[in-house]
């Protein structure tokens, strides 16, 4: 069958288990994925490269004259993530940062570690946006943003101290925190049985976490057996509910991107 919809798709761990559940359950059918990095799938979404996107908050909030949300579901956490965190070596602080490197690859969270570097450690350090590797990006600067796949290498780094931005979020504000949610140029509701494909991807995912790790294993994930347990079942989550309704609007208040005298700070 010739594909009919082109979906942009996170290439992360962080949706290994949508995208298995999406392939088990039949979900692909008529899809072709186009993979890439948030930034990458943000950029196909706006150029008409693809029809359908999982782009990241940021992308959606400053582009939403042209993009209309699929609701439902998205990726967030409630609590730690895991794979979004500023790293220092031992013996730095971060509230003594003055230069931090921010990754190219996510727009959203280089707003999230501005939005908790300000409101939970007092500091506005400079930021730079740059191509990096941990190693390097450590040397160089006092901190430095890592998503992905690479914040689970960096957190198994010697002599590194992670800090988690999905648990700094929480502990800021009761809230969890939304990274990305599923968007179109078109009304979004001639895409309503993709948001029932992703549920049924989602519910098979829930139910074969062993399967998933598994394959993630196969693929030279950097993190170890009970870590990724840990990831899949409890840090990262493809629901937005009410909860995380709220959590979006927190975040995108906090980050200068939605009337705050309409959706208040919240104190430190």
């Amino acid at each position: 069958m010739t594909p009919s919809l082109r979906v942009g798709f996170i290439d992360y761990l962080n949706c290994l288990p949508l995208r298995l559940g999406l392939e088990e359950t039949g979900g692909l059918e008529g899809i072709e994925l186009v993979g890439g990095t948030p930034a990458r799938v943000n950029a196909a979404l706006l150029s008409g490269e693809v029809d359908l996107g999982l782009v990241s908050s940021v992308s959606w909030a400053n582009n939403r004259d042209r993009l209309k949300r699929v609701p439902g579901y998205g990726i967030a956490s409630d609590g730690p993530v895991m794979s979004v965190l500023l790293a220092t070596r031992e013996g730095k602080a971060l509230a003594d940062a003055r230069r931090i490197a921010l990754t190219s690859e996510s727009a959203t969270s280089q707003v999230l570690a501005r939005v908790l570097l300000e409101r939970v450690y007092s500091v506005s350090p400079s930021c730079e946006v740059v191509s990096m590797r941990p190693e390097w990006a450590l040397t160089e600067y006092d901190a430095a943003l890592f998503i992905g796949d690479t914040a689970l290498e960096v957190r198994r780094m010697d002599g590194v101290e992670a800090h988690d931005l999905g648990g700094l979020w929480r502990e800021l504000t009761g809230l969890p925190m939304v990274y990305a949610v599923w968007a179109s140029r078109r009304d979004p509701a001639r895409y309503g049985f993709w948001a029932d494909r992703v549920a049924q991807a989602v519910r098979w995912a829930d139910d074969h976490l062993e399967t998933v790790v598994a394959e993630a294993l196969r693929r030279e994930a950097p993190a170890t057996d009970e870590d990724l347990k840990t990831y899949f079942s409890s840090c990262i989550g493809y629901r937005v509910g009410v909860r995380e309704e709220e959590g979006l609007k927190r975040y995108l208040a906090e980050g200068g991107l939605l009337d705050s005298a309409v959706y208040g700070k919240v104190s430190a």
